[in-house]
């Protein structure tokens, strides 16, 4: 029997005593062996020899950064305590890792105490070397001794045992002193505590008798890129757990129980320290995944969040929102915050204070025009509305809302009314001399002393820059609605205050009103003369393609027009009825012509689409064949490297057992000789021998202990599946109790939910019932007051009905007229056709006068057909013949005057 396999106190005390004579790799590999051993699993974990056996080997695989050992011994432990399954096991596992992670600390503070202590050697060493390289070359002579020197630099080069390569070195090196140390002595540490720290939470994840030491651990891992700032690591940290989170939602024995409200909690708990750690890295991308991740919680858990937590939640989402500049988000985030705070019993008035100030003053900064045009994104068409919709959802999501916010719904809420209590003067004095008293023309010296402050204020400088927005839009927005022209240099000064942060020079001011941000807020046009300094606001509804005109001499001019109309009515009437004439005449002339380039223009615009949606379809097949290959050959090299790595991995494990049953069946050999006392061999001076016999016996041992383990697993095997299926069976009878009660339990669930839906049906309809009957009374008024108006208005509709009939026969005795005028036109023009092939030139100049002379038939008969129906539109419409005769009567009476008033009013516009 090999010594590995013997018992736990031997195979402890073999460690230490190699340990004690300086052969601590030896001892390593011993206790790796056994640790890895087959019989070692048989024995109790929870043995102390044990216990001490896994501390010994992670303590030396410690020194020498061994972590793929360590992993591999620390999971080892983990299936032997999984096997056992108490209580007491699952603390022996947490002891251990504990033990790991406190060990790679305190040999990474080591490490990193051994670099600054060698950092600052190597300072002194190179400002030693330095002075020494300069004393050389000052004198002029590359072969002077430097013990011959009794300058005083010398003396201290030599306590230092320069050598010439230091002194070269020291003249030319750029490195700094302090990272090298770091590279050298603290780096591969950090890198090892590191994987530590990743090694330890995948082995405690997913276990609910760990839970509490993944938690733990989780924390110290925040710790722990907070005090060696360590970003990269962080983020990789971010995903594990989200990795780990997402797969606890599968169930299975010993699973992380969600639902659990005390679990739940550690987990949330944990995301908040995860917050706060991202938030102090100012890791902002991480930060909002992790508010994601706590928010996503808090909605899966069934009991109300700590106040104290919810606190650190929308602080922490406000600042977040605040480094994005989405003030309006960040504003509301602090609205939650605000309406939490003021509910603590243990606040203060100054933190109440600060809050408020903080929360007024960002509410005061959310930008006036809220619109997606400003990002780059939608301005090259990378995003649409919907993509914003969705992101202003799932934000609103997190800060609990039910609808979007927007600056006035957070200035008009009931909330600001009590921040106003708390707030600072100067930001209260703002507020009110922003949104209830705005004046542009006084702004300027009320608010120059107050945003004065602001700008030398650390608290609300960041503010600074949205504020300043803010004001210029509301200055721009009020004075283009009180003036119509500005001086520039007017303007300018309203804007421009004492502290610089709050102003623009006058070249990027005068862009940003005509071409910038601030011109999409104006309901005007914009000019600006640079010869008189003025700028002009035209307003949008009278501008024109071709000129733009001031708005009151439009006006005047379409007053003057109607004025005009009304004194010279029939010379007025003569020009509308000549236009007209003159409009119709063009329109049908260029008919035909106007309909062949319009069917053209369709004709064209289809064979656009289809090409232009062909060549789309063509490219997205493309694309997507592309993609298919791309990932069908990162697959293939994926399957290829790891099947290489597998190989290797077997490669390297058989060459390691190999040299390692060589080794010790060398050493048995040597062990038995020397037993004998006949002959004293060194093993050094033996091992590069061959000893073929001994080694193939134990290999045949070696091959009878695989033979005896593979015949065990089979037994364990076909154990573990008698016990699964017979618990299978004896859940089935159990399941369908639960069903059963389930099914009873919905079902009386569904018949009270039916009972009060009747009763309330019943109620609903009795009340119609009273409702009919009230309103049965107004019936009889409402059928005689229908019956008076039907018997007024049955003559009228007889008259018109009439009339509608005698212009309907009109209608139909002309269209006929023109169809049998249409017919003789087409046998003139069959006939002409005929004659045509008999004569050529004759026949084709005849026809050439008969098409002219039956075009000015066509026009003569279109001009009496267009006199006909003005003249059925008159007699179809009494009013204009009234109108007619009131126009062209003499003297007329005052009721009169007033119809012509009234028709003159509807027939002349």
């Amino acid at each position: 029997m090999s010594y590995q396999a013997g018992r736990p106190e031997n195979v402890l005390r073999r460690a230490e005593d190699l340990i004690n004579i300086n052969q601590p790799d030896v001892a390593l590999q011993n206790l790796y062996a056994f640790i890895t051993s087959k019989r070692t699993k048989s024995i109790e974990p929870t043995n102390p020899q044990l216990l001490e056996i896994f501390k010994l080997f992670i303590s030396l695989a410690i020194d020498s950064r061994l972590s793929k050992d360590i992993k591999d011994a620390l999971y080892q432990y983990k299936k032997m305590i999984q096997a056992l399954n108490t209580a007491v096991g699952y603390e022996s596992l947490e002891q251990l890792t504990k033990y790991f992670l406190t060990t790679a600390n305190s040999k990474l503070d080591e490490a990193q105490s051994k670099a600054n202590s060698a950092a600052e050697v190597a300072i002194e060493k190179s400002v030693a070397s330095a002075a020494a390289a300069q004393k050389i070359i000052g004198s002029g002579d590359m072969d002077v001794d430097v013990d011959e020197t009794d300058d005083v630099e010398d003396d201290e080069a030599f306590t230092f045992n320069l050598s010439p390569e230091d002194i070269l070195l020291s003249s030319v090196t750029t490195d700094d002193t302090t990272d090298r140390s770091n590279k050298e002595f603290f780096l591969p540490w950090l890198r090892f505590a590191w994987e530590s720290y990743r090694t330890v939470l995948e082995l405690l994840r997913g276990s609910n008798k760990l839970e509490n030491s993944y938690c733990q651990v989780t924390l110290q891992s925040f710790q722990f890129c907070v005090k060696y700032e360590r970003k990269s690591e962080f983020k990789r940290l971010c995903e594990i757990l989200k990795t780990h989170l997402l797969s606890m939602s599968k169930e299975y024995e010993d699973s992380v129980n969600l639902s659990n409200p005390d679990t739940l909690q550690k987990f949330l708990d944990t995301r908040f320290q995860q917050l706060n750690t991202a938030v102090e890295l100012e890791l902002w991308k991480e930060s909002f995944k992790s508010i994601e991740d706590v928010h996503g919680l808090m909605k899966y858990s069934k009991r109300t969040p700590k106040p104290i937590s919810m606190i650190n939640y929308f602080n922490n989402l406000a600042k977040i929102f605040q480094v994005s500049n989405n003030y309006v988000y960040a504003t509301a985030a602090r609205q939650k915050l605000f309406q939490l705070l003021i509910q603590s019993p243990v606040i203060t008035d100054t933190e109440l204070k600060e809050n408020a100030s903080i929360h007024l003053i960002s509410s005061l900064s959310i930008p006036i025009l809220e619109t997606i045009d400003d990002s780059f994104s939608s301005q090259n068409g990378l995003v649409d509305a919907e993509f914003f919709k969705r992101k202003n959802n799932k934000l609103t999501s997190l800060l609990n809302l039910n609808e979007t916010p927007s600056r006035e719904s957070l200035l008009n809420s009931a909330t600001l009314k009590t921040v106003l209590k708390y707030a600072d003067v100067k930001i209260v004095e703002l507020y009110n001399l922003l949104e209830k008293n705005f004046n542009p023309l006084s702004f300027h010296s009320s608010a120059d002393k107050i945003l004065n402050e602001i700008a030398n204020s650390d608290k609300y400088a960041p503010f600074a820059e949205p504020l300043k927005k803010v004001i210029i839009s509301k200055v721009l927005s009020k004075v283009s609605t009180l003036y119509e022209s500005i001086k520039f240099d007017f303007l300018y000064k309203l804007c421009n205050f004492s502290n610089n942060l709050f102003n623009y020079d006058e070249f990027t001011f005068e862009d940003l009103i005509i071409n910038g941000q601030f011109s999409g807020l104006l309901k005007v046009d914009v000019e600006l003369d640079e010869e008189s300094g003025v700028i002009n606001f035209i307003d949008k509804l009278y501008v024109t393609p071709g000129y733009k005109v001031n708005s009151r001499l439009f006006d005047l001019a379409r007053s003057l027009s109607n004025a005009i109309g009304l004194i010279n009515i029939e010379e007025t009437k003569e020009l509308e009825k000549e236009r007209q004439f003159k409009l119709l005449k063009a329109a049908r002339d260029g008919f035909e012509e106007e309909k062949k380039n319009i069917l053209q223009t369709a004709n064209i615009i289809k064979e656009r689409e289809s090409a232009l949606s062909n060549e789309k379809r063509d490219e997205q097949l493309r694309a997507e064949k592309e993609k298919a290959e791309d990932l069908l050959r990162y697959k293939r090299s994926e399957e290829e490297r790891i099947a290489q790595d597998n190989e290797r991995r077997e490669q390297e494990k058989r060459e390691k057992t190999q040299k390692r049953i060589l080794m010790e069946n060398k050493k048995a050999l040597i062990k038995d000789i020397n037993a004998k006392g006949v002959i004293n061999i060194k093993y050094e001076d033996v091992k590069d021998m061959s000893e073929d016999d001994i080694r193939q016996l134990q290999i045949d041992k070696l091959e009878s202990e695989s033979k005896k383990l593979e015949e065990q697993t089979d037994a364990i095997f076909k154990r573990a599946d008698y016990i699964e299926r017979a618990q299978r069976q004896y859940e089935i009878p159990l399941l369908e109790k639960e069903i059963t009660k389930d099914v009873s339990k919905q079902k009386a669930e569904y018949d009270l939910l039916k009972e009060k839906k009747m009763d309330q049906a019943k109620k609903t309809h009795e009340q119609e019932l009273k409702v009919k009957e009230r309103l049965s009374r107004f019936v009889p008024v409402f059928e005689e007051y229908t019956k008076k108006l039907d018997d007024l208005s049955s003559d009228v509709v007889k008259i018109q009905q009439k009339k509608a009939e005698e212009a309907f026969e009109e209608a139909k005795n002309a269209r006929i007229a023109e169809f049998i005028a249409a017919k003789k036109r087409e046998f003139l023009e069959n006939a002409r056709r005929e004659a045509e092939k008999v004569a050529a030139k004759e026949a084709e100049e005849k026809a050439r006068e008969a098409e002219l002379h039956a075009r000015e038939e066509k026009a003569k008969a279109r001009e009496e057909a267009f006199k006909a129906e003005e003249q059925r539109r008159m007699a179809a419409d009494p009013e204009r013949m009234l109108y007619e005769e009131l126009k062209n009567k003499a003297g007329i009476s005052m009721s009169e005057k007033m119809k012509l008033r009234r028709l003159a009013a509807k027939y002349e516009n």
